[in-house]
């Protein structure tokens, strides 16, 4: 299964998200997504005015979401047990 990563900028004093952000990039497996989640959240942290992100106690928030097909379970045949 493969995972994209999605990050949303937050307010911790309302607890509400102002955007996300979807980056363009797939990960073989959710610990890859995770790791570079922390990574990729603390560097757009930092290149945001420090007084707004003390002012409005923003964090940058993430979440691997997974994308791709299901597996297709296929149907019996007809006339065979199910």
């Amino acid at each position: 299964m493969k995972f994209i990563l999605i990050l949303h900028l937050c307010t911790l004093l309302t607890n509400q998200c102002y955007e996300s952000l979807h980056v363009n990039m797939e990960f073989n497996d959710h610990r890859s997504c995770a790791l570079a989640g922390y990574d990729i959240a603390g560097k757009s942290l930092e290149q945001l005015n420090p007084k707004d992100v003390n002012d409005a106690e923003l964090a940058v928030k993430f979440e691997c979401k997974k994308v791709g097909k299901k597996p297709i379970i296929p149907l019996p045949k007809p006339g065979t047990p199910s």
